[in-house]
């Protein structure tokens, strides 16, 4: 069996006992079904707000290194050019 049969049958087990735990959890959920579906927008909401600010940290981060890295490479053009 290749490492890829492997990955795709662990992903596809996963996938199915995640689909039975939410299956469970909604039908044993003590709320309505109305109830259940705005907590879950709501937390989807604000999982996004999460993703969308880390996400907005980790550009501003990357822009900095390049930017830096920018820096540096101009002054090691500049030493390089002084030398010849």
């Amino acid at each position: 069996m290749s490492n890829q049969d492997t990955a795709v049958g662990f992903l596809t087990g996963l996938l199915l006992g995640a689909s039975a735990g939410i299956v469970v959890g909604l039908l044993s959920a003590p709320a309505s079904g109305q109830e259940t579906r705005r907590r879950w927008r709501r937390r989807v909401e604000d999982e996004a707000e999460q993703l969308a600010r880390k996400g907005r940290r980790a550009m501003d981060d990357a822009s900095e290194a390049v930017g830096d890295g920018v820096e540096e490479g101009k002054r090691a053009v500049r030493k390089a050019l002084r030398r010849t």
